[in-house]
């Protein structure tokens, strides 16, 4: 689809939100993900309602999560929980790491500081939130980044808690794990100066890019979350949630876009069709010899009912993105907003197992002429008067346009309907928390610790001597700010400290010789800071940081414990004693001799040399023995 952006007014900006790789925020929790097929140590089933703001305005959002009346159901860890996060005690003072990670990125892009802010309660009753309310605090506001195609301003940076993490849902319950609530969250809100679908990449690729030059955030699928705000002239401002693929992004706002020109074009197309007043008309009884396998499972415990659509021919199947149509429109607001699955309508018959005899019964009972469609669904009869309200409510925002809401997207990066808009009416103040002060020593406490840029880092390792394949790892690596705190601080080579921190890590993890969750920044710093690090082989660091961190020792009981205490080793003596054990051989192979001698000598020290070390006091001593032959 061909599509000029600019005539069609394309305007989208950004909210990104990015995990802090700190404690939680509101307590000393760890912020961990356990694994779903973990047993929690506690349930907590809570129903959750709606409740006005100080304005005595109800937020629509919340009200429609409320009709829905679910239970929701809780996994609770104490690995990672505490009281805090089941609404059974006051919140502790706030992180302050997480604070300060958040001043530095306002810093980063030229934000100025609120004054003062307030701890806000963010109303939430999709059970997302225990307590009903997500806590949130403005940090910044009127930053801005350069690109090629101009200033994209930066209009506010908030600090908040992340949410709990959705398990599974059924009809009646949501299923919820608590380790992911309340880890420190950025949301990085990026105003409607992008004009391309190309550009909302290059900007959320930007961002993420800030985060990274940190080394604060946390890494992985959903520890980054973006969602895009999109409009163009006479459509709506339209939120988009849970883009976590950069490559996703421009097909997400192109079909977006697509969307939204649909609409507008069949809002034009209605000009002679009536605003809908349906009626539900009971069908059960036509079905009940139906070769249809939906409507047969669903008679089982409930009833099918037809509407009548006026003037509705051939509207309902008109395309909105590929393999979307009006009608899906209509099916994803009832999935959302209702225990209904779908709908089934006259466009795509006959299909389902439907065939032409049901579908002349349907025509019949509901008196549908040529110019008419009609659409059919299965929910129980005390479901229907919602059921109606919301499917005649969706059909004749048709006539108006491009509706305002928050939409989602799916794998495909099409989008469909999630809730309405939130609203100013779901913000209350936090009342155990007193206002943050922004003030001047805590900025120039701040100041010091921002982060070199890229082009800084890649010319720094490039004075370390440090291949280009592994600059280019290090430089975006959570470790970066790590690795140029010690490399000045400590006589070990710069090469090698960077292959343990890139790799070596990745590979205990990976082999489960090591928990993740053990390693923390501080426990490297100690471990390469030790006055003995310098004693240990670089092929032995890691088994030796394996030791350290899993026996809680110091570094010198995990050398002691590993044997790894070369100096005691004298090498030149063991060389000579190799040679002389060996002669009749070392006499026949000469130089090429000095594999074996090191083998040995790594043999009989249990690696604890270094193999480089080694061969070069092997070369020298070889040297002066066949001289002398």
């Amino acid at each position: 689809m061909d599509v000029d952006y600019k005539e069609i007014g394309l305007a989208c900006g950004l909210e990104i939100h990015q995990q802090l790789d700190t404690r939680k925020l509101f307590c000393n929790c760890r912020s961990l993900i356990i694994k779903d097929d973990s047993k929690p140590d506690k349930i907590i089933k809570r129903k959750l309602f709606a409740r006005s703001s100080e304005s005595g305005e109800k937020d629509l959002s919340a009200d429609i999560e409320q009709k829905k009346n679910k239970t929701f159901v809780y996994s609770f860890y104490n690995l990672c929980n505490c009281l805090v996060e089941s609404d059974s005690q006051p919140p502790f003072n706030i992180n302050q790491e997480a604070l300060e990670i958040s001043m530095m990125i306002s810093l980063m892009c030229d934000c100025s500081f609120v004054d003062s802010t307030h701890v806000m309660r963010k109303q939430v009753i999709d059970g997302s939130n225990v307590s009903g309310f997500q806590r949130t605090l403005m940090v910044s506001t009127d930053g801005f980044l350069d690109f090629d195609f101009g200033k994209v301003r930066v209009n506010k940076i908030l600090l908040e808690e992340d949410s709990a993490r959705p398990i599974k849902q059924t009809e009646t319950e949501a299923y919820y794990s608590l380790d992911r609530q309340g880890t420190p969250l950025i949301e990085f809100v990026v105003w409607h100066d992008i004009h391309t679908p190309e550009d909302v990449k290059k900007v959320a690729k930007e961002i993420g890019s800030i985060f990274r030059r940190t080394c604060r955030t946390k890494r992985g699928l959903g520890s980054i979350r973006q969602d895009i705000n999109i409009s163009i002239r006479d459509g709506a401002r339209v939120e988009i949630k849970g883009t976590q693929d950069l490559e996703l992004i421009p097909i997400v706002v192109k079909r977006e876009v697509q969307r939204q020109l649909s609409l507008i074009d069949l809002k034009k197309k209605l000009t002679n069709v009536s605003l809908q007043t349906l009626h539900p008309v009971k069908l059960s009884e036509i079905f009940k010899d139906t070769s249809c396998s939906i409507i047969k499972k669903a008679l089982s415990s409930k009833e099918v009912y037809g509407y009548k659509l006026d003037g509705f021919k051939g509207i309902l199947g008109k395309e909105v993105q590929p393999n979307r149509r009006v009608g899906s429109e209509i099916a994803s607001i009832l999935k959302k907003q209702t225990n209904v699955k779908g709908i089934i309508h006259l466009d795509e018959l006959p299909n389902y197992g439907l065939v032409e005899k049901d579908i002349l019964l349907v025509n019949e009972k509901l008196k549908v002429t040529e110019e008419d469609s009609f659409i059919l669904v299965t929910c129980k009869e005390k479901e229907i008067t919602l059921v109606t309200e919301i499917i005649q409510n969706r059909m004749n925002q048709f006539f108006k346009g491009v509706p305002e809401e928050t939409r989602i997207i799916t794998p495909e990066g099409n989008t469909e309907y999630q809730r309405p808009l939130s609203s100013g009416a779901r913000m209350y103040p936090e009342t155990d928390h007193k206002p943050i002060d922004f003030t001047k020593e805590m900025i120039d406490k701040v100041k010091p610790l921002l982060p070199k840029n890229l082009e800084e880092r890649e010319q720094l390792y490039k004075q370390y001597g440090i291949n280009q394949q592994l600059a280019n790892k290090m430089k975006t690596s959570n470790y970066a700010v790590l690795f140029e705190t010690l490399v000045d601080k400590i006589k070990l080579n710069p090469t090698t400290l960077a292959v343990f921190l890139l790799e070596d890590l990745k590979s205990v993890v990976r082999d489960k010789l090591i928990d993740e969750e053990n390693i923390s920044k501080e426990k490297i710093k100690n471990f390469f800071l030790d006055k003995n690090i310098l004693k240990v082989p670089k092929q032995k660091i890691s088994d030796v940081f394996v030791y350290f961190v899993n026996h809680d020792c110091s570094f010198k009981e995990a050398i002691e414990s590993l044997g790894l205490l070369s100096e005691k080793i004298d090498l030149e003596k063991l060389i000579d004693e190799i040679i002389n054990e060996n002669q009749e051989f070392i006499e026949t192979q000469k130089e090429r001799s000095v594999n074996f001698i090191v083998g040995q000598i790594m043999k009989k020290t249990k690696g604890s040399v270094d193999a480089k070390d080694a061969l070069n006091k092997v070369d020298v001593k070889l040297k002066v023995f066949l001289k002398n032959l």
